[in-house]
């Protein structure tokens, strides 16, 4: 049997379809080739960012803590103050005690300086002279050193009704006023005013003074 001749293949392409070819799968094949993203800047910005944050919190921190710590300070300095002003009440309470021995030991007894911080005289330009101040106690329980002065309101000692004598004299309701009694000593103020000063000083050099006038 005879073979069938068949029709003749083309072995070689034309040149230009070749080329068509080799681009078409070049561009099928090669990676697209994109620009790479800019990072770093990036990263730059969000780590100032969080610096700024940073140095936020520790600065609200820090402003938190310092205001506790006064708040502290200020509860425990008011504290004190108040400790120190119960110290001087107490100084008050033994300068009435001390004023009214004195004056059941006799009125004369008043007209002169008497050991236990009573002075018969006072001089109001003066500053107070602690160093002879009545003590009370170097510890009330709260650390509180406790004294007291008592001076009765006349410029000089002796007797508060003496000739030339100046005294602070209560002014009683039942009295007759300035114009009746015309400048003179009136008979129902018996005697003189007192003034009762109380010291207590505590730790931190806490300070608090009372004053009290009686008669």
């Amino acid at each position: 049997m005879d073979a069938l001749p068949l029709p003749g293949i083309r072995k070689h392409c034309s040149a230009a379809q070749h080329a068509v070819g080799a681009a078409v799968m070049k561009a099928v094949h090669s990676p697209t080739h994109r620009p790479k993203p800019q990072q770093a800047p990036q990263r730059g910005v969000i780590l100032l960012v969080a610096l700024i944050v940073l140095l936020v919190m520790t600065l609200t921190g820090l402003a938190v803590v310092r205001t506790s710590t006064q708040g502290a300070s200020m509860a425990g300095s008011l504290a004190l103050k108040q400790g120190a002003t119960s110290g001087a009440d107490l100084g008050l309470e033994r300068g009435m005690a001390q004023l009214d021995a004195l004056y059941s030991a006799g009125s004369t007894t008043l007209e002169a300086d008497a050991d236990g911080g009573y002075f018969a005289s006072h001089d109001p330009r003066a500053p107070l002279d602690w160093s002879q101040a009545k003590l009370v106690t170097e510890d009330d329980g709260l650390g509180n050193k406790v004294e007291f002065l008592i001076h009765r309101l006349c410029r000089d000692a002796g007797r508060w009704d003496a000739p030339g004598q100046s005294c602070v004299l209560p002014q009683e309701l039942e009295c007759p006023g300035p114009s009746e009694t015309a400048g003179s000593v009136s008979s129902c103020n018996a005697r003189p005013m007192y003034r009762i000063t109380a010291r207590a000083t505590g730790p931190r050099s806490t300070l608090s003074s009372v004053q009290m006038t009686v008669y």
